[in-house]
């Protein structure tokens, strides 16, 4: 019988090494493939392409670079850049995940005969009477499943995540063991197509938007009470760059680039019991007319927080958090779980109200 054949992608780093390594001893015909995104990236550049390559030579699979750049201008970059002139913060890696890396990947594997797109991504699956179902990774510190949940649920049976049952130093040394020039290789960090970190230099230099646009500074009752440099210099939560008010430190509560205002208010207004999601995506199905018990992270890194989902029409939802929570933020993903599997999402549009 013939060995079932697979799509691997490798971004040149570890944990995609080691997903191959791991996808060809359980007995895949594997095809490595890394997508070229960017020109100069901290995930998928040249020397990411190289070090992909060698381990396709050293597991002897052939390998293919495809070229997405254009797609992923349009679907992620140029979308970055309008979430931020919105007054929003936008979450590019979930974008990416939602709208280009797994159906463009799944769609190549087709015409080249694979059934399976195996990745790097610490996340598990598990098959269950309703379907499969999409767990946290295994090891909490480098957990994933935040950037997947816009993932279309029917993909899931095709998509195999290897390294999602293992942790880190695990990962490493099957690298090592098998000799691979990537083991030690670092993590990618922050927004893969700006590679010094700097969002405002990135959306000045390549969108060439005008960074200092003077506005108004006001406060929660829309007292003007100063001025700003220009809104997309700000996002919400921010304290550095406001100056204080009567000795007391200022944040930013919300940003109106329609008005060029910046709204600033006390810690304490920073925080709200509920969020608004729009363009919602679930894994299970839900219904409306339910309060559902939830955790829900509001950031990657941040600790989920318990509260109720109630679905709402056109694809939003409402949050209602068991404790208010700080500086929650329009453009990032609000992901939620219960227990260890991700039920699905949406993007924040408000705090407030839709």
């Amino acid at each position: 019988m013939a060995a079932p054949k697979a799509l691997v992608a490798l971004s040149g780093g570890v944990d995609s090494a080691v997903a191959a390594i791991l996808m060809q001893e359980q007995g895949y015909d594997l095809i490595g493939v890394t997508m070229r995104l960017w020109p100069k990236s901290r995930c998928c550049d040249e020397k990411d392409i190289e070090d992909a390559a060698e381990v396709c030579a050293r597991l002897n699979i052939p390998y293919q670079v495809l070229d997405y750049r254009e797609a992923f201008r349009q679907q992620v970059v140029d979308v970055f850049v309008a979430e931020y002139q919105a007054g929003r913060t936008p979450n590019p890696c979930a974008r990416c995940n939602q709208f280009l890396k797994f159906d463009a990947l799944l769609e190549e594997g087709k015409k080249l005969g694979a059934t399976i797109l195996g990745t790097g991504h610490y996340a598990r699956l598990q098959e269950t009477p309703s379907g499969m179902s999409l767990l946290r990774g295994e090891d909490a510190a480098k957990d994933q499943s935040y950037f997947l949940f816009a993932l279309n649920a029917g993909l899931l049976p095709q998509l195999c995540f290897p390294v999602g049952e293992m942790n880190k130093d695990a990962v490493r040394a099957i690298a090592r063991r098998h000799g691979l020039p990537v083991a030690a290789k670092q993590d990618s960090q922050d927004i893969c197509f700006v590679p010094d970190g700097d969002y405002r230099r990135f959306l000045a230099d390549y969108a060439g938007l005008d960074m200092e646009q003077e506005g108004e500074m006001v406060d929660s009752s829309g007292q003007v009470i100063g001025h700003h440099s220009g809104t997309l210099n700000f996002t919400v939560g921010q304290r550095k760059g406001l100056g204080g008010g009567n000795g007391q430190p200022r944040y930013v509560l919300a940003l109106d680039p329609v008005r060029n205002q910046v709204r600033v208010g006390s810690e304490n207004e920073l925080y709200q019991p509920q969020a608004y999601l729009q363009d919602c995506n679930w894994l299970t199905p839900l219904s409306a007319s339910d309060e559902h018990p939830v955790t829900v992270k509001l950031r990657y890194r941040s600790r989920p927080e318990p509260g109720l989902l109630l679905l709402k029409e056109d694809g939003r939802a409402e949050i209602r958090f068991h404790e208010a929570q700080r500086a929650i933020t329009p453009g990032q993903a609000a992901v939620c779980y219960q227990g260890e599997r991700l039920i699905g999402g949406g993007w924040i549009s408000s705090a407030h109200g839709v």
